[in-house]
């Protein structure tokens, strides 16, 4: 990396869209640490609102406040791109428009990743419902100090099973170093809206990166009202299951049986995904041909899509007797791309508890409608 982009111990980037409601305080939070040597690269994503002019005030106020225009509406992994790549900072450090960080965060980040030489480190999430009791993402009992995190740890934290609590691991922030982004040539993968973080912080296990976390809960994360349900594409779907099945063909996966085992199973439970909401999807559409053609299209097609049905029902019947389900419109080609706490949700939550708001779904529990394309068989 050349001297310019050594300027800054952290680079904050914040992609934005149409958050006027929440960006002073997501730049506030940033503004207030207690870790000075940072900028903050604020990449607005042609917003429609006051957003611009807001942090237009911000930027002549501080010096360490950037604001960058993406040329047209792309989504908030395009977004977060061009923040990296505008990035001077040693580190790299994402926040999204509606969250916020306690003061010590970055600080406390920095010691983690000194004392540990690591390449990513990330705290656990104080998860904010609006109207609800906070709660962190991962309860102290099951992380009750600092520690390294693998990547089986991480992929399996992502499935969740009856007899292992689900971590969701995926819905953390860590803050990864810059030359290990630019050594690996890594970001996110622009064509996603849904599970693009994932697929980074797997690419990043897979090339060795250190990871370690800590259980305090220094990033809070907004939950609101609407984030009731996302609609994914099928095609976000199928490139995650691309990714799975190149990396278990990898010899280096291959020879560690644990990371192998959690990402088969992961791509498992995506395929499964996959073809039950092709299919359904399918069904509503009247495209009875292409229906057939899912349910015969493997010998687990048929499988998967029984399986799914016979997993979804009780959900399915459960949200008719609460009136339906509600179902947010996916943008088409071309339309502007809504961001977490504008539009629409970031996250996906169903249900409530009694002492701890509502219970927080894995990313990997929602699910996709058709686009095309269909997954690898399982290994």
């Amino acid at each position: 990396m050349s001297s310019a982009k050594q300027e800054y111990l952290i680079s904050v980037v914040l992609p934005t869209y149409n958050s006027k409601v929440f960006i002073d305080a997501a730049i506030d939070s940033v503004l207030q640490q207690t870790e000075r040597r940072f900028e903050l690269i604020v990449v607005d994503d042609c917003s429609t609102d006051d957003t611009a002019d807001i942090i237009r005030r911000y930027t002549r106020r501080d010096a360490r406040v950037r604001l960058l225009h993406m040329p047209r509406n792309s989504g908030p992994a395009a977004a977060r791109n061009a923040g990296i790549d505008a990035a001077r900072g040693r580190w790299i450090a994402l926040l999204d428009s509606d969250d916020v960080y306690a003061p010590q965060r970055l600080a406390r980040l920095m010691e983690l990743a000194e004392v540990n030489a690591a390449d990513m480190v990330s705290d656990n999430l104080m998860m904010r419902p609006v109207g609800e009791t906070s709660y962190p993402l991962i309860s102290p009992d099951l992380l009750p100090c600092c520690r390294h995190l693998t990547r089986a740890e991480f992929v399996l934290g992502n499935i969740g099973d009856p007899n292992n609590p689900r971590l969701s691991y995926g819905f953390m922030q860590p803050m990864i170093r810059h030359d290990f982004l630019l050594r690996h040539d890594l970001r996110h993968d622009e064509r996603n809206r849904f599970g693009e973080d994932f697929m980074l912080y797997v690419a990043c296990l897979h090339a060795g990166a250190r990871w370690w976390i800590t259980p305090e809960t220094l990033y809070h994360y907004t939950i609101r009202p609407k984030s009731l349900t996302e609609v994914q594409s099928s095609s976000d779907l199928l490139r995650i299951s691309q990714l799975e099945a190149t990396l278990l063909r990898d010899p280096k996966v291959i020879e560690d049986p644990a990371f192998y085992d959690a990402l088969r199973q992961h791509k498992m439970k995506i395929d499964r995904s996959y073809y039950y909401r092709a299919f359904t999807d399918s069904i509503k559409q009247k495209r009875l041909e292409e229906a057939a053609r899912l349910l015969t299209k493997s010998r687990w097609s048929s499988y998967y899509i029984a399986q799914e049905t016979l997993r979804q029902t009780p959900v399915i019947l459960r949200k008719l007797v609460r009136g339906g389900y509600l179902v947010k419109k996916r943008p088409e080609a071309g339309e502007r791309q809504p961001y977490a706490g504008a539009t629409a949700p970031k996250s996906r939550y169903v249900g409530k508890s009694s002492t701890r708001g509502p219970r927080l779904v894995s990313q990997f529990d929602t699910v996709y409608y058709s686009n095309g394309g269909e997954p690898d068989e399982p290994r």
